[in-house]
């Protein structure tokens, strides 16, 4: 019997973060069930042109920030579908700004979008409603199925981000992981901090620090571990180092070493003002950890333990301090790759 053959469109290299870990779920899922899968990054293209999108976003952005994110994409589609336009059962695209219309059953997973994630950068609101207009044409153009990744995520692109010019009808699919391997939630440690994640402005890690300075002033028992890397790891090494905090940075760690690291600590803190689901939180939460969070996120509302207002420093470390330890459930069969990869294939037809 012939394998169903299904194609992945990633539109980085391979690495670690959160559409890379959907591409890998979905990549394991799909094989186990008997589909021949190929998942496409620019790693696969020739390297005489795989830095081109990358170049090009930084001279775009130098004449007409934003749009050079928008255009680096775009090129990308454009080199995938001269190198990889090959014919399938199915076609998965992990990026609005990277799918094409065909005949070949497709489906497209709205992660976010580029004018939601320009927290690092400083973009006027006339630039930013410019690629707004560019993203409405690009999603409203795209005939396949559309989904995104959490049903807040949802209501805030089309009440708050795209009021009202939105046509395209957008689903949910919430993004799941192989629970198989999670280890057994062992006795929490009540003053042992970690944090998982890139270590970049978009993640607000340095606040991060800022409220464990204060939290330590307060309590020196507590300690704070760091698993990620990033540009800013220095930067925050240098902070932690002059004020002699009690800092444990482990940097990139595989996935199996992230899951035995997080139940040896009691509290996970996520200082991030962007997400649209969050699969670090959600690691947290199946390790049984208590998690601490920006209330505004559009993540799944069982995800945050301890929901914080506003970012200000005192106001995270009372929430931390008040911690209530009691047992919450959490439905973890909402968030597995299996119901993940199966609402997939449903909604591509």
């Amino acid at each position: 019997m012939t394998k169903k053959t299904v194609v992945i469109y990633y539109a980085g290299f391979v690495r670690f973060g959160g559409v890379f870990s959907h591409v890998g779920a979905l990549e394991a899922e799909l094989s186990r069930i008997g589909w021949s899968v190929t998942a496409i990054t620019l790693d696969s293209l020739p390297f005489w042109c795989r830095y081109i999108p990358h170049i090009t976003e930084k001279l775009v952005n130098l004449i007409s920030m934003p749009l050079g994110f928008l255009y680096k994409d775009r090129i990308t589609r454009g080199l995938y579908k001269l190198f990889f336009n090959t014919n399938a059962d199915l076609r998965i695209f992990e990026d609005i700004y990277l799918s094409w219309n065909s005949k070949i059953k497709s489906i497209t997973i709205l992660h976010a979008v580029w004018s939601d994630n320009l927290q690092s950068y400083t973009v006027s609101e006339i630039q930013q409603r410019k690629l707004r207009e560019r993203e409405t044409e690009i999603i409203d153009n795209i005939k396949h199925p559309v989904a995104t990744v959490s049903f807040p995520y949802l209501k805030y692109m089309r009440e708050e981000h795209f009021p009202r010019t939105l046509n395209k009808k957008i689903e949910v699919i919430e993004l799941g992981i192989n629970q198989s391997n999670f280890p057994k939630v062992g006795n929490l440690e009540r003053r042992s901090v970690v944090y998982v994640g890139a270590l970049e402005a978009r993640k607000n890690v340095m606040f991060l620090l800022k409220v464990f300075k204060k939290l330590f002033e307060l309590d020196s028992a507590f300690k704070l571990t760091v698993m990620g890397d990033g540009p800013q790891r220095k930067e925050l090494v240098e902070f932690a180092s002059s004020n002699r905090l009690p800092v444990n940075f482990l940097g990139k760690l595989p996935r199996h070493a992230v899951l035995l690291e997080l139940p040896r600590h009691g509290i996970y803190l996520h200082t991030s003002v962007k997400e649209s689901f969050s699969y670090s939180l959600l690691e947290a939460k199946l390790a049984g950890l208590k998690t601490c969070a920006y209330d505004k996120l559009q993540v799944p509302a069982g995800f945050i333990d301890v929901a914080i207002e506003t970012f200000e420093v005192d106001r995270w470390c009372s929430g931390i301090l008040n911690i209530d330890w009691t047992y919450a459930p959490f439905d973890a069969a909402m968030y597995t790759v299996e119901k993940m990869t199966s609402q997939t294939l449903e909604l591509a037809g």
